[in-house]
């Protein structure tokens, strides 16, 4: 009896590891390849994020803990965790080049440009605390960014640029900007107040006052603390009477705020392409440089016939599904690429794979079964250098059968 008790509480831990840590129930987000870009990379929040194996006797320790950091700083700072275990997020873990478990990545709001990939992204550092629930509460908290402005009585004490007078601070974008002034007892700015700060910051102008600017406290008439003013083009100035918690002011600020804009269906320049889940099909020399050459982000494209094309199309958009963060995915049409396989000396055999990295200069082309679960094994291998890529000279081009058979 002893014996069926042990093997049954193996088969449910084993169990249990397969299904990773988190679940619905925690506020820990789950993290995916489909929803990476929208929790981390799109918020104008902080973000944290493990990088985990069920297996890892470490990550199973702080299980808990990143659990109850999570559920602390819900709706203020967001806690994530990706299962490098998982087939589909493997390629996540290779681009952050998760080398150990558990890695915990913080993700600041402000984006630069990736010297990668030249978009611009968030970076990712490190996070250098001890691995329990209240240093990892503290560290965020610390971290986390605001957009509120500090309102002096005094001009010659607004010494930095969130520091101002109140005449400068209600002079900001003039009636236009709507304006929210919070009257505290508090030393510190409370963390649900910057959270807003940085949510509304294209909407709403978030100014605190201390009890210490007693001329300012004075001048409003404040008798208790916290007092919060709003002030619109609708509603005028007005004191806020209800409750100072995450979902009243969320309403009042949803309610007084500038419309949110809505976000454009075609990306700019500076964002991350919205092109992921689409391979093109690529037939001329400028859409080589558009979607490759000219971007100096990382490439993978296939050679195929019309008897392949099917085949292969499935096979990119399966390698596209995983690895979309990485690398762009194209295939080229037979007759449209015999300059390229000249070029790269790529094998007459169809269909044929490659990877090219143009701002360096570089490729490689797949030798291997020809499915989606070995190609990505491979490019994730290519990705984080285990497999080195080679050197290109000259310029890379596609050929067109018209042009081949007027010269001829």
């Amino acid at each position: 009896m002893p014996r069926i008790a042990a093997t049954v509480i193996a088969l449910w831990t084993s169990l249990t590891l397969a299904l990773g840590f988190y679940s619905s129930r925690d506020a820990v987000v789950e993290l995916t390849p489909d929803n990476f870009d929208r929790v981390v990379l799109d918020t104008k929040q902080l973000v944290a994020v493990e990088f985990y194996a069920p297996w890892c006797g470490h990550c199973q320790r702080l299980a808990p803990d990143w659990k109850k950091a999570a559920k602390n700083l819900q709706g203020l700072v967001t806690l994530g965790a990706v299962n490098c275990d998982e087939d589909t997020n493997r390629g996540l873990c290779a681009q952050y080049e998760i080398k150990g478990f558990p890695t915990i990545k913080v993700f600041q709001p402000e984006k630069k440009r990736d010297k990668r990939t030249g978009q611009l992204t968030k970076r990712a550092q490190d996070y250098p605390g001890a691995r329990d629930a209240r240093s990892i509460i503290d560290y965020m908290l610390a971290w986390q960014p605001s957009q509120v402005r500090f309102i002096k009585a005094d001009s010659s004490k607004a010494k930095s640029k969130k520091s101002m007078t109140m005449d400068d601070f209600f002079a900001t974008e003039n009636a236009t900007l709507p304006k929210a002034v919070l009257f505290t007892d508090r030393s510190t700015t409370s963390a649900l107040y910057k959270y807003l700060s940085v949510e509304y910051s294209d909407r709403m102008l978030l100014g605190e006052v201390k009890k210490s600017e007693k001329a300012l406290i004075k001048q409003f008439g404040i008798n208790k603390f916290p007092t919060l003013f709003i002030s619109s083009p609708t509603d005028g100035h007005v004191a806020y009477e209800g409750k100072i918690e995450r979902a009243s002011l969320i309403e009042l600020m949803d309610r007084s705020a500038l419309p949110a804009k809505e976000k454009s269906s075609t990306p700019q320049k500076s964002e991350k392409p919205k092109d992921s889940a689409k391979v093109n099909k690529i037939t001329s020399d400028a859409e080589l440089d558009d979607f490759c050459l000219k971007t100096g982000r990382i490439c993978v494209m296939a050679i195929t016939n019309d008897e392949e094309e099917e085949s292969t199309k499935n096979i990119l958009n399966e390698i596209n599904k995983t690895g979309s963060s990485l690398y762009r995915v194209a295939w080229i049409p037979e007759n449209k690429a015999s300059a390229m396989s000249r070029h790269l000396d790529l094998s007459a055999d169809l269909p044929v794979l490659f990877l090219v990295h143009p701002s360096k200069q570089l490729y490689r082309p797949y030798v291997g079964a020809w499915d989606a679960k070995a190609i990505s094994s491979w490019l994730e291998k290519v990705v984080r250098g285990t497999i080195s890529p080679w050197p290109y000279q000259g310029n890379l081009s596609l050929e067109s059968a018209d042009r081949i058979r007027d010269e001829l």
